[in-house]
């Protein structure tokens, strides 16, 4: 054994992976010249017994060195430390940032389009010279890539949870857009809860006392707190919804044709609702279409406040009142996190939940006293 060459060694209590330790040993070693540009490497086994792991975990943790460019094999001769380390640990410090996110959702649309373009503004603006890419939820698999620092998993559903949970102990990993309950990953969201409450609560305030609540993908955190935020407010007025007045479509944007019809169908008869909570931008597009299709108006027979406010939110007739969420500062901070994270080698960092705002336009009113009787 070379006795001249003095390695940490890995820590049997710390829950990062052993092979993790010791190639970040090794990287050390290099990064400080302990380890100079162009010298040979002791043979694996021997490394292995310097940072006390097996012979497999060595190789393992050289070979993570080699992908990255800081360590070179040559045939019959052994291991050797690049001569251009110096390159090699350029690119290291490159964060490589995973986006994960649901391989079924349209990263065109509002919502994911401003998230991102939220992580690029706050990543241009950083130092540390990020850089993204994507990751489906069909494989939450650590990824194969030896400079991946960190994720940032982007509205996925509570099914998830597990995998996710199981994603952190291998890398700093933060929610964004939603949360996993009862776990130690940490969350950035906007307060959904609240916004619906304030949702209601501008709808009482004009009179209104029947209502819809129209909801989808009961499987995100965000959808559950938006629910549970008007049925507290409502509850707390007095006011309780009947089965019928509770609707979920199984999509979030592409809302079933059957799914409006029944939005419609009960806006027929007695005691029709006067007042819609739709849980999302495209709920709301749908509750519209379905008011007009019971042959009433918007909001002189139904007032409707959404979720989201894209461009075209105010430019629809009438123009939308919706709870308004901070979308570009959501990712900002979720990017703040997760490199506070990998810089502090934190295991956990306490979540954020952003302020919704109600922005009030021309698609709610007064009750309409003929609808109300």
């Amino acid at each position: 054994m070379n006795n001249d060459l003095l390695l940490g060694m890995v820590d049997a209590s710390d829950p990062t992976p052993r092979y993790l330790q010791a190639e970040r040993i090794l990287a050390d070693a290099i990064r400080s010249g302990l380890l100079p540009p162009g010298s040979k490497l002791p043979p694996t086994k021997e490394i292995g017994d310097l940072v006390n792991v097996s012979l497999i975990t060595a190789h393992k943790a050289l070979d993570r060195l080699v992908k990255c460019g800081l360590l070179r094999r040559e045939i019959g001769r052994g291991t050797y430390v690049c001569n251009d380390v110096a390159g090699a640990m350029a690119a290291e410090r490159r964060k490589l940032i995973g986006l994960v996110i649901d391989r079924k959702v349209n990263i065109d649309d509002f919502y994911h389009s401003a998230i991102i373009d939220g992580l690029r503004r706050e990543s241009r603006d950083d130092e540390n010279d990020a850089e993204f890419f994507f990751h489906d939820t069909q494989s939450l698999a650590f990824p194969n890539r030896r400079n991946a620092a960190g994720m940032i998993c982007i509205h996925l559903p509570d099914q998830k949870k597990r995998e996710v949970e199981e994603l952190a102990r291998n890398v700093p990993v933060v929610a964004l857009g939603g949360n996993f309950s009862n776990t130690n990953i940490p969350s950035v969201d906007c307060d959904n809860y609240e916004g619906a409450r304030e949702a209601v609560r501008h709808l009482h305030d004009y009179g209104h006392r029947r209502f819809l609540l129209f909801a989808a993908d009961t499987n995100l955190s965000n959808t559950c707190d938006r629910v549970r935020g008007a049925e507290d407010e409502l509850s707390e007025r007095n006011i309780s919804l009947a089965p019928e007045d509770k609707l979920v479509s199984n999509e979030p944007t592409d809302i079933e044709d059957n799914m409006i019809a029944k939005v419609s169908a009960r806006l027929h008869g007695e005691h029709l609702p006067t007042a819609i909570v739709a849980c999302g931008f495209y709920l709301a597009l749908a509750a519209m279409k379905a008011v007009r299709q019971a042959g009433l108006s918007v909001p002189r027979d139904v007032s409707i406040v959404g979720f989201d406010d894209p461009p075209s939110a105010q430019m629809l007739d009438p123009a939308l009142t919706t709870v308004r969420q901070p979308l570009r500062e959501i990712a900002g901070k979720a990017y703040q996190v997760v490199q506070e994270m990998i810089d502090r080698k934190l295991k956990w960092i306490p979540s954020y939940v952003l302020p919704a705002e109600l922005v009030v336009r021309q698609s709610t009113g007064p009750v309409n006293q003929v609808t109300k009787s």
